[in-house]
């Protein structure tokens, strides 16, 4: 849990930018750091002035007892006791004093080396308390009092503060380049991501025109240059979007007016008739001869049965599912029945050996077919359409639609909403779709290559594609 608080400090705050960030974290690790190093600063100096005084005091009381010792059978030992004094004049560690017996009581210091101005507390945290060693006299020598040797930590304390100053110098350098460094470095470095978070709102806004400059860190300009990519494929999905839109309308619209033109032309005639004689029934009911009457009634039947194959005609291809019930073959057979009732002129050859792989798969297939069928009876005159939906020896599923009706022309475009719908459900089935001329007869092949396999389970095939 500690550890996990302790990450989520160097994470981003609300509303912090991430060059902000980076700067942050990078200067909370200088601040830490340069902390560190003054506590190990201020450790090894304070053993530093520990060690150092307390070896010249030691040092100190060897020379010390060692005179001593030799001016005991001196003639005036008071002067040379006076005179040892004066030897430790300038010392830097340590202050001898001689310390004459009551009641007189004089001392007699020795003096200390000056050291420059040192903050009180800078000395209070450095400093320990002093240490004094009384060394008796001996002997005869006792007479003239004692010695006291006190231990100055002063002059090395301010040794120690001078060197502190040069350390923090140092180190506020350090860390003041590091940083500039690290914001300059960051800066630049982040420098395209206001840009980049511009045009990607831009970009959210609909504007697949924006651009980003290419520049800065690899990192950055892969970044960069996938969303130009980004931005260029939306681009061409929005016009091709808008193409298919276009194109849908322009489809809808003859479909309207292919149906219109059906009830015109083929309906509202023979209801016109169905009128004409029913009132003729009615007036030649009175009538002796029933002959004429059956005529009539025949007549409206015959208007009846006309108008009835044109609905379900306009009903067929108006209908926006198919029935799977029966199978793939039975579905395929009621497709071709719609069109051959539009048009009897045209002969159909089917041949359906694949059973069918499922309502979903099955509606793929009916799909292409009618797809294709469509397309033949708008852009061409065929009087033939050959379809066959058979199984590859390696187990594709092989949909093939041939036409007799001329083929494309040159400069023609096979990229109608319907024949584009179709290559993108097969494409995403992992199918292949070839639309081509074929030489004999004249005419278009449509030939559609699927593999058999789960992707079919994903697809869901209620909505075929739209006639185009």
């Amino acid at each position: 849990m500690i550890a996990r608080l302790g990450l989520s400090s160097f994470g981003p705050r609300e509303s912090e930018s991430l060059s902000a960030t980076l700067i942050r974290n990078i200067s909370s690790v200088l601040a830490v750091t340069l902390v560190f190093i003054l506590l190990l600063t201020y450790w090894q100096s304070a053993t530093k002035v520990e060690t150092e005084v307390g070896s010249a005091l030691v040092i100190a009381e060897k020379t010390v007892r060692k005179v001593i010792q030799e001016i005991a059978h001196d003639d005036d030992p008071r002067l040379q006791l006076v005179r040892l004094v004066r030897v430790f004049d300038g010392n830097r560690h340590v202050k001898v004093t001689f310390v004459e017996p009551e009641p007189a009581g004089e001392r007699i210091s020795s003096f200390v080396a000056p050291v420059e101005e040192l903050p009180n507390w800078f000395y209070a945290l450095m400093a320990r308390v002093p240490e004094v060693v009384r060394v008796d006299l001996p002997g005869d020598l006792a007479r003239f009092g004692m010695l006291e040797l006190t231990a100055d930590q002063r002059s090395e304390v301010a040794e120690v503060w001078e060197d502190f100053l040069l350390r923090l110098a140092i180190l506020s350098v350090f860390c003041a380049l590091v940083a500039t460094l690290v914001y300059v470095t960051v800066g630049r470095a982040l420098e395209p991501l206001p840009t980049l978070s511009a045009a990607f709102e831009r970009l959210g806004g609909g504007d697949y025109g924006v651009r980003v400059a290419e520049n800065g860190p690899t990192e950055l300009v892969r970044l960069c240059t996938g969303f130009n990519e980004m931005a260029n494929r939306l681009g061409q999905m929005e016009t091709a979007n808008q193409k298919l839109n276009d194109q849908l309308a322009t489809v809808q619209e003859e479909e309207r007016a292919d149906l219109a033109r059906d009830l015109h032309d083929e309906v509202s005639p023979f209801l016109f008739s169905v009128e004409v004689d029913a009132s003729t029934i009615r007036q030649m009911s009175q009538m002796p001869d029933q002959n004429v009457v059956a005529e009539r009634a025949d007549a409206i039947r015959d208007a009846v049965a006309h108008i009835n194959k044109h609905v379900r005609s306009i009903l067929g291809r108006l209908r926006p599912s198919v029935d799977m019930e029966f199978g793939l073959a039975n579905a395929i057979e009621t497709l071709i029945g719609s069109w051959q009732l539009r048009d009897p002129n045209v002969t159909f050859n089917v041949d359906v050996t694949y059973p069918g792989g499922g309502q979903k798969e099955d509606a793929v297939i009916h799909g292409i077919v009618r797809e294709a069928i469509s397309n033949a009876f708008k852009h061409a005159r065929p009087t033939r359409i050959d379809v066959s939906v058979t199984r590859e020896p390696e187990g594709d599923v092989r949909v093939v639609v041939r036409d007799d009706g001329g083929g494309l022309t040159p400069g023609s475009s096979a990229g109608g909403f319907g024949l584009i719908a179709m290559r993108e459900r097969v494409a995403a089935l992992g199918g292949t779709v070839e639309i081509k001329n074929s030489a004999s007869p004249a005419g278009v092949t449509v030939d559609v290559r699927l593999p058999i396999g789960e992707t079919y389970a994903a697809f869901d095939g209620s909505a075929d594609p739209e006639v185009g």
